[in-house]
């Protein structure tokens, strides 16, 4: 018998926060990204695939429909939606209207972005040079040069607008020697999510960021498609690093990923599969590296992808339930109220010794949530520089054109309230800035300082 959508959870729902609409019948799903107005179809699924988008699914004692993605950490509200709102156009087609996806792009960021203060812009002021720049009649190459301009303004990686020919970017180069890391390891792409720039990356790591310990170096190993490295670097100091966090799973759409799955009941299974892996993986690792006096994750050179990767590594590191984070939406004139992220200890092998966590500016996104969490674990110390500063998950949204926009909506805060969206998570130890001049020294520098403070604890052991 094929797989049905429970009655109870029928109907039209809005979520609060996120600007999405839930179309839910016994045969599958509807959702929709919306503004005030515009709503266009961001994917349509089965009821097979409502299982695979999403999980832990209830009516609260409020009548509210709360969800998560599939295998993820985020919790989503929706209230009942009795009937579409007159004012919003419904678009179950594409349109191609220059002016009227303007008007839907810039509602999305009006009703949604979170850091316009934090970033000092003004956006109605720049969606008036937007509209002046477009002219009387304008056609998709000029809207998106208009697109450009005003998300320039935003400096934030997270933000781009995607059509079918073009993808345009807040932020052409990232912060950090961007060329300097590209020649070092010969990548073909400074994107360093890439599966081709994290290859290169994981062939060269013991010539290359370990070459200072090649009679101590023991014991070391690859996994995850090589994203996850571990090993023994000297007497008492071991190591872990991860490269991304996304793409472990021993699937050909694992190994091949640069980017993780947008669509939900896509990301469900993809998510379900890494996160297999990597707890496979850490069993392996944490207690391959037991015996150390201490440990050093180096996250330097992470790309981001799934929070909850990072958080699997962080539940390895403490022996009771913790409060790591906080984080909300935007949401009308605020936020929705603040979720706190509580991890419980793995019952897997840990390590509740001292942990150095290394961080650079190339530290991104999913990188940053865990040094974020890792900072509130009391046995860990975090060493390097601030990371990039976009926390925030990706928000995805659908213009009436069926162009893919992206943008920040969420805060993610400490649990004294401070947000670190633009400037990065700080090191409770600065070292030195990582250069142009010499890049890999720099690397290996703050490598060897990390294995100093590992040694301190080996010899009072």
């Amino acid at each position: 018998m094929a797989p049905m959508v429970p009655h109870g959870w029928h109907g039209m729902w809005r979520s609060v926060g996120y600007n999405r609409i839930l179309d839910i019948d016994a045969g599958g799903y509807t959702a929709y990204s919306i503004t005030a107005g515009h709503a266009c179809i961001s994917e349509r699924g089965s009821a097979a695939q409502f299982e695979d988008a999403f999980d832990r699914v209830e009516i609260t004692l409020e009548g509210r429909l709360s969800l998560f993605h599939a295998h993820d950490l985020t919790r989503y509200e929706f209230e009942r939606h009795q009937e579409w709102d007159p004012r919003r156009r419904i678009h179950r087609q594409p349109d191609q209207d220059a002016l009227l996806n303007f008007q839907a792009f810039t509602e999305v960021f009006a009703e949604n972005y979170a850091f316009f203060d934090l970033r000092g812009v003004e956006w109605e002021a720049v969606c008036a040079a937007g509209r002046r720049r477009l002219g009387s009649s304008p056609t998709a190459d000029r809207l998106l040069d208009a697109l450009q301009e005003m998300i320039a303004a935003l400096a934030d990686l997270h933000v781009y607008v995607a059509s079918p020919d073009r993808r345009i970017r807040s932020v052409q180069v990232a912060r950090g020697p961007r060329q300097a890391l590209r020649k070092i390891f010969d990548l073909p792409t400074p994107q360093l999510s890439a599966r081709s720039t994290t290859d290169r990356i994981a062939a060269r790591l013991p010539d290359t960021l370990l070459a200072d310990f090649p009679a101590t170096l023991h014991g070391f190993r690859q996994a995850g498609n090589e994203v996850i490295c571990w090993g023994t670097l000297c007497p008492g100091a071991g190591y872990l690093s991860l490269l991304r966090m996304f793409g472990f799973a021993a699937t050909e759409a694992a190994r091949n990923a640069d980017d993780l799955p947008h669509r939900l009941f896509e990301a469900g299974p993809f998510m379900a599969a890494d996160m297999s892996c990597v707890r496979r993986i850490l069993d392996e690792a944490i207690a391959g590296l037991a015996q150390h006096a201490a440990l050093i994750v180096d996250v330097r050179l992470n790309a981001g992808g799934f929070d909850r990767a990072g958080m699997l590594l962080c539940e390895r590191l403490i022996d009771e339930p913790r409060t790591v984070y906080r984080k909300k939406a935007r949401w009308q004139a605020g936020f929705t109220e603040p979720q706190a992220l509580v991890l419980t200890p793995s019952p897997g092998p840990r390590f509740l010794k001292p942990v150095y966590v290394l961080t650079s500016p190339f530290t991104q996104s999913a990188g940053e949530v865990f040094a974020l969490a890792a900072s509130a674990i009391p046995t860990v110390t975090v060493l390097g520089e601030p990371t990039q500063g976009i926390l925030s998950d990706n928000l995805f949204h659908r213009l009436p054109s069926g162009w893919e926009v992206s943008l920040s909506n969420e805060v993610y805060e400490t649990l004294d309230g401070r947000c670190f969206e633009s400037v990065g998570v700080p090191p409770a130890l600065q070292l030195p800035m990582l250069g142009d001049v010499d890049l890999l020294s720099d690397l290996r520098a703050g490598l060897l300082l990390a294995v100093d403070r590992a040694g301190a604890h080996r010899s009072r052991s």
